[in-house]
């Protein structure tokens, strides 16, 4: 199974825990939404690969992503997003290859606005991240020697925000989000990426 159906279980799998039949007992209503995300690095860092120390960087990309937010009531709410998203990964100024980029955030929505048409709503975050492993091109290759660079799976915080604008059962929807997350490479480096996600999408609310 690839790395992106595991995670897409892996969401569906933790929404139907936490916004299971008794949610839906309680009366509380959810929100399912989806569209592109643009994934905008805020950070870098020196790295040595062999004998060449310099600054590496993960390039701005547009993704796609997926969520859904279980209500309490009109207040709050707990929100479960994937994003996906290939990077390019720069070394020197130089792109030296690519990586995946796929966080499964939750977020604790507190609902400042709550109207029919306006949806305002801010919290903090909490994202596992799933990093691909860095492909490399020719250039890569020969500053490292190597075809690939393995990675490891990292985790932080953030704080997130969005703006639902619709009808009783259909939204659009935005937002964007700040986590502060880095880039674990085997090697032992750490490259601090703490990328602003902002996403667009269209939603359903039941």
């Amino acid at each position: 199974m690839s790395r992106n159906r595991i995670w897409i279980s892996t969401v569906c799998l933790a929404a139907a825990c936490a916004f299971g039949p008794s949610a839906l007992a309680q009366g509380n209503h959810f929100k399912v939404y989806g569209g592109p995300a643009y994934v905008a690095p805020m950070s870098d860092e020196d790295v040595t690969f062999g004998s060449v120390t310099d600054t590496v960087q993960a390039a701005e990309e547009v993704g796609w992503n997926l969520g859904i937010e279980g209500r309490f009531n009109d207040w709050f709410g707990i929100e479960l997003d994937y994003v996906d998203a290939n990077q390019d990964v720069d070394f020197g100024g130089t792109t030296i290859g690519d990586t995946n980029f796929s966080p499964l955030t939750a977020t604790f929505n507190i609902h400042v606005v709550h109207t029919t048409v306006v949806d305002f709503y801010l919290g903090p975050s909490y994202s596992y991240v799933n990093w691909g492993d860095i492909h490399l091109n020719a250039s890569g290759s020969g500053i490292t020697g190597s075809s690939d660079i393995g990675t490891d799976s990292s985790h932080g915080w953030g704080v997130s925000l969005g703006l639902d604008v619709g009808w009783e059962h259909f939204v659009f929807t935005g937002g964007v989000k700040y986590l502060d997350v880095g880039l674990q490479v085997q090697n032992g480096q750490s490259i601090p990426v703490n990328p602003l996600v902002a996403r667009l999408g269209v939603g359903f609310r039941f």
